[in-house]
């Protein structure tokens, strides 16, 4: 179950045992990872074998850790700067004996790493940064060639979303910069042009989040986000779930977030 590996990492038995239960309890940041899935499958990654892959700024997220107890031929690195979240991280690398997993503790703009991986993720990650072009130029030189990044970000201009959204953001007065954001998102030419001066390849760009999706994240944000009351929680996790299950496996042309694949040229 996707997400059950933080229930070793978290300091409050709440969430240890909605973990245990549950898989990850943010559903938006589950559905996120169930589309960087499916596109690590349509390009023929998701499979055992001898290969490396970096998760750029995934300490907090539940990929890394799922990707390697599901395949430990991998050599899986996480780089982040969150020391809190690293440490989360070692817990349960100890607690899975997740080998060929490893924490590092670095800023993205430092990256030096040069044709080391095969796949790079970058999942909701670079609208939180500046001088997100040279971050994307790490990534490049620290793939393989022939290797590929993967990111996802909130799209821009973003669709329709429920008044409730805006309400709850009132009556807690919540700002989308709250979430860190120094940018609101990416557009399809934003990310080929990020691609390009890094001297990647665009493989495919395509929204995510369409209807489903986008309803799905406007109910659970107004319901509480990442601190809801359980009861309610609960009793709208079927429905969050069925939304998010409709979004994965839907295509849409209008979406609130969008994911994009470059690859570095083999010349």
């Amino acid at each position: 179950m996707y997400g059950r590996e933080k229930r070793f990492g978290d300091p409050n038995w709440k969430r240890r045992l909605g973990y245990s239960l549950l898989g990850e309890l943010h559903i938006p940041g589950r559905l996120r990872a169930w589309h960087v899935i499916k596109t690590l499958r349509s390009l023929g990654y998701w499979r055992d074998m001898p290969s490396a892959l970096l998760d750029a700024g995934g300490g907090k997220g539940a990929f890394a850790y799922y990707f390697a107890r599901r395949f430990p031929q991998w050599q899986v690195v996480v780089a982040d700067d969150d020391r809190e979240a690293l440490a989360r991280g070692r817990k349960i690398q100890t607690a899975l004996r997740l080998e060929r997993l490893a924490l590092r503790e670095v800023d993205l703009n430092t990256i030096e790493d040069c044709a080391v991986f095969d796949v790079a993720i970058c999942a909701d990650v670079l609208e939180h940064i500046e001088e997100d072009a040279m971050v994307v130029r790490n990534l490049a030189r620290a793939l393989k060639p022939g290797g590929v990044v993967v990111v996802t970000s909130p799209s821009v201009p973003q669709p329709w979303h429920l008044p409730l959204v805006r309400w709850r953001e009132k009556r807690i007065g919540f700002d989308p910069s709250d979430y860190g954001h120094v940018r609101d998102g990416y557009c399809a030419a934003d990310l080929r042009r990020l691609f390009s001066e890094a001297g990647l390849e665009t493989r495919t760009i395509r929204q995510t989040f369409g209807r489903p999706g986008t309803l799905m994240f406007d109910l659970f944000f107004a319901t509480g986000d990442s601190s809801p009351n359980p009861v309610i929680y609960l009793l709208l996790f079927p429905l969050y779930m069925a939304l998010a299950g409709l979004d994965s496996i839907l295509s849409t042309e209008c979406g609130a977030a969008i994911l994009a694949v470059g690859v570095k040229p083999r010349e």
